[in-house]
């Protein structure tokens, strides 16, 4: 099996998680913040989508979502008045929308291109195939904090089909 096809599936299994671990998750409970040094479940919903970024651009995928930038960071920061907060509805219809598009511009990805080198500050990363990689553990990290957090709030865990 090549790296792409790991990669694609590794894409895959995300854009269900995504889903799966938000899943009765409400508004209101994806505002609250356990304790104050932690992110909420909205934040990291949208930072999942800011993350989505870099393989939108590596599959040449325009992604312009006006609030993204709300997700750039580690520790949410208050949104500035000109551009409100999303709510988790807008959230993942935003992922939803997004995420097969950049599938469809992965697949056409070609496999020597992954080998290509990139600037990137991890030494371990500097091909596309390591960013691409590094992208979706970073994925899997968050979708992991939302699946604890959604623990906290008394919700059955995050289902994997």
């Amino acid at each position: 099996m090549s790296a792409k096809h790991q990669l694609l599936n590794q894409f895959d299994l995300h854009t269900l998680l995504f889903n799966n671990v938000l899943a009765d998750i409400s508004e209101a409970e994806s505002n609250i913040r356990l304790v104050p040094s932690i992110n909420n479940i909205k934040w990291l919903a949208g930072h999942l989508v800011w993350g989505q970024g870099g393989l939108a651009k590596m599959a040449n995928v325009p992604m312009e979502i006006v609030w993204i930038d709300h997700y750039n960071t580690q520790i949410q920061h208050p949104p500035g008045p000109e551009i409100p907060t999303p709510s988790l509805e807008e959230i993942k219809a935003a992922w939803n929308d997004i995420s097969p598009k950049i599938r469809a511009g992965l697949e056409m990805v070609p496999e020597e291109a992954l080998n290509s080198p990139i600037e990137f500050p991890l030494p371990a990363f500097r091909t596309s195939e390591g960013l691409w990689s590094f992208i979706n553990h970073h994925q899997a990290y968050t979708i992991g904090q939302i699946g604890i957090l959604r623990r906290a709030l008394d919700k059955e865990a995050m289902k994997y089909f």
